[in-house]
């Protein structure tokens, strides 16, 4: 059986059976999402988006800050560092998720899915007008057939409510990505998933904590099971285990995984919501991966150059651009980061 040798850099190792089993397991839990946070949103249940969003965002709170305090990683120090770990909380988490869930709630699980798979794509868009990154020609073109996909997807048409949000979803989720590089060097992974989901949860507690306790005493048990999932499975467990994996495969696989998590999301809502996969859908979702596809494996910055990976945002799984947007993956780029510190040489914002 394939091994991964720790002793070679991420893209040279062969990743082994456990690896890929990992992968798979993150990729299936954060795909749950779409399907188990509608049904904890449908009837019978009727959890409101703003109740589910709260209790992920506590149980992320609780969790990360657990981690950064019992593994003592950087403390915040700096007024800006803080403030800077409001605005990526504010992107990250308040306007990602909450979006994502009140977009969910009202459109079908598929179309939601596919439609923040254009995270990469706006994150391409995003570097290239703040000057970070150089807009290729390949990636234009793969950001046009993106851009193509989803028109096809919402029937060439002003997106419905639902499909907007989610929309606003992955944008919201590029700005993130593009703005917390220069946090996630100085700071490291751990640390910044802790102030930006304790961030998170202070902004939000206005709004979502008054939800959560007035409707979760009255949470049947299968509603409460499906709020802890929410919470355990696609929040805490698979950013755990995409956390380990990074230490041990290339950003190339895990970027490819990311790509099933479409169909996964299309078969789960067959079996578990009954939605039928049209012709349409799956000919807009095809073209629209397609574009995505492109933009992701579009050269990216000459070897040397200061571009980091970037931590993941709290809601969404890795999707990835495998050498030049950052990496929407957990503590890859940390030892990215510590490793160019410890060659003396300085990082750049």
């Amino acid at each position: 059986m394939p091994t991964s040798d720790p002793s070679k850099p991420p893209g040279e190792r062969r990743a082994s059976a456990g690896i890929h089993a990992a992968l798979f397991f993150a990729t299936f839990a954060f795909a749950s999402l779409s399907v188990e946070g509608k049904l904890a949103m449908s009837p019978p249940h009727d959890v409101s988006p703003t109740a589910l969003a709260m209790a992920r965002f506590l149980g992320g709170a609780v969790v990360f800050a657990g981690a950064h305090l019992a593994l003592r990683t950087p403390r915040v120090a700096r007024t800006a560092d803080a403030l800077h770990l409001a605005v990526l909380a504010f992107f990250g988490v308040v306007c990602n998720q909450a979006l994502f869930l009140v977009g969910l709630r009202i459109t079908s699980a598929v179309s939601a899915t596919l439609l923040i798979a254009m995270i990469p794509v706006f994150t391409a868009a995003i570097a290239a007008l703040t000057g970070r990154e150089p807009f290729s020609r390949r990636a234009g073109a793969g950001t046009a057939v993106a851009l193509f996909g989803a028109a096809m997807l919402t029937g060439f048409a002003v997106p419905r409510l639902g499909d907007s949000f989610a929309l606003v979803y992955a944008l919201s989720t590029a700005v993130y990505v593009i703005y917390a590089k220069s946090a996630l060097q100085r700071l490291g992974t751990v640390t910044v998933m802790a102030w930006v989901f304790g961030w998170g949860t202070l902004m939000f507690a206005p709004i979502g904590g008054v939800a959560l306790v007035r409707e979760a005493p009255s949470w049947s048990l299968p509603a409460a099971l499906l709020v802890a999932f929410c919470v355990l499975v696609p929040t805490v467990l698979a950013y755990a285990v995409n956390a380990w994996v990074l230490r041990r495969a290339s950003p190339t696989l895990v970027a490819i995984y990311v790509f099933l998590r479409p169909p996964l999301a299309a078969l789960l809502a067959w079996i578990q919501l009954d939605e039928a996969l049209s012709a349409r859908i799956a000919a807009a979702g095809l073209v629209l991966l397609a574009g995505v596809t492109i933009v992701a494996t579009a050269p990216g910055p000459p070897a040397g150059s200061a571009a980091q990976p970037a931590p993941p945002p709290p809601d969404d799984d890795a999707l990835a651009r495998p050498r030049g947007l950052p990496l929407l993956s957990a503590n890859h780029g940390t030892a990215r980061a510590s490793q160019q510190s410890a060659g003396g040489g300085p990082i750049k914002a």
